[in-house]
């Protein structure tokens, strides 16, 4: 990596092993070795706003979900007397929705041709 100007920043880098329940708790290995530095491997990492997890089940990522969602909804039944019905569906449609949506191509089976 140095030879490309390039810097591992161990603090923010994670490593994820993948593969079936039976598989990932079979394996000994505990990190990843990289240039200098030591990378455990997490049960669930981040990346563009998705939670992976080892068996790429997407429960984190679910789980996540439902609680931003419910954090919306308890916020904005907070202020409801204070909207019109109009506003109070745009707010449900902007912070709810969105959250549902985005990404939510992962969360389909893939089809087989």
């Amino acid at each position: 990596m140095t030879e490309n100007k390039l810097k591992l920043n161990s603090e923010k880098t994670e490593a994820l092993l993948v593969g079936t329940r039976q598989k990932v708790a079979s394996l000994t290995v505990t990190d990843l070795q990289l240039d200098d530095a030591t990378v455990p491997f997490s049960p669930a990492v981040k990346s563009l706003g998705v939670f992976l997890d080892s068996t790429l089940s997407m429960q984190t990522h679910i789980s996540f979900i439902i609680k931003t969602c419910f954090f919306h909804l308890r916020r904005i039944a907070s202020i409801r007397r204070y909207l019109t019905h109009d506003a109070c569906v745009k707010l449900v449609v902007s912070l709810i929705f969105s959250r549902l949506d985005y990404c939510n191509s992962l969360l389909r089976p893939a089809r087989l041709a």
